[in-house]
């Protein structure tokens, strides 16, 4: 017959086993496992630091674009918010990477095709404007795109291609320093209408000074070609001589760029005076002094 103690021992080993495979289960099956923290919403270092915090891990998947969220803050987690996961386990976070939008490219210089290829691969739906003649590149490369290189667009906006048709059939000339009447002659001869503009400058009155487009330029028939033409240098009021020494009257047209031309006596005093007293003349004209 077995001893009560005996008996006793055996039962308490079976219960300790028991609570110890109770235990165990409980841990494998819950007692390791902890929630996930609420990281979504905030911004990467936030998100990392409150990670950190409660002994987690961060590892990141592929960012994704968001129009409404800023870049580096946590579209969503894996483990969600207060899902279960593992003490000390890996959270895995995907970043907005902010709205998608993306530059023009530099495709003037390029071929159609080569073009439409890089602005495709901007996400651009790509058309074709009319051609135009361009000086500098050849027939067959684009010359131009609208919107202008370098500006932000959004994945599918329009891109509109310009190609270029080669230089224009008629070359402007060179009129600087000629006559306005003659230079107008010219462009009118070869099919160009000339617009002129007068400004201020030192050079002859009617002299073309300037031009718009620049000689060489490729044009077609009928093309405007701006012309800057001179006014002529600032007009010189002439005084009121009459009455003074007649050498006075040759200092004071000095001083004021003019060419004083005394007669009769020119010790005397100015009894006339040609041109008259407040004509406008052009700088270094001639006064003639008539002195007595």
């Amino acid at each position: 017959m077995s001893h009560p103690r005996g008996r006793m021992a055996v039962a308490a080993a079976i219960v300790a086993i028991g609570l110890i495979f109770a235990i165990g289960g409980w841990w494998w099956g819950m007692g390791r496992y902890t929630v996930a923290p609420q990281l979504a919403s905030m911004d990467k270092a936030a998100a990392e630091a409150q990670a950190t915090r409660g002994g987690f891990t961060v590892a990141y998947a592929a960012g994704q674009f968001d129009e409404k969220v800023a870049k580096d803050v946590v579209l969503r987690q894996d483990p969600p918010a207060a899902g279960r996961i593992l003490k000390g386990g890996t959270i895995t976070l995907v970043l907005s990477l902010g709205a998608e939008r993306y530059q023009v490219p530099d495709v003037p210089g390029m071929t159609l095709d080569l073009a439409t290829a890089e602005l495709e691969q901007a996400k651009l739906q790509v058309t074709k404007g009319p051609d135009r003649y361009d000086d500098n590149l050849p027939k067959g490369v684009v010359v131009a795109v609208d919107p202008p290189v370098g500006t932000e667009t959004k994945p599918g906006d329009k891109a509109t291609v310009f190609v270029s048709k080669g230089k224009a059939p008629l070359t402007v000339p060179r009129v600087i320093g000629k006559n306005l009447n003659d230079a107008r002659n010219e462009l009118i001869s070869l099919g160009l209408e000339p617009l002129i503009a007068y400004k201020q400058s030192d050079k002859p009155r009617d002299e073309v000074i300037g031009q718009s487009p620049d000689d060489g330029a490729g044009v077609e028939r009928g093309a405007k070609v701006e012309l800057q033409v001179s006014e002529g240098p600032p007009q010189v009021v002439v005084p009121r001589l009459i009455g003074l020494p007649c050498q006075q009257a040759v200092q004071q047209l000095q001083g004021m760029g003019l060419q004083p031309n005394p007669q009769i006596n020119p010790n005397g005093t100015v009894f006339a005076q040609q041109p008259n007293e407040n004509t406008p003349v052009a700088p270094q004209s001639q006064v003639v002094l008539f002195c007595q």
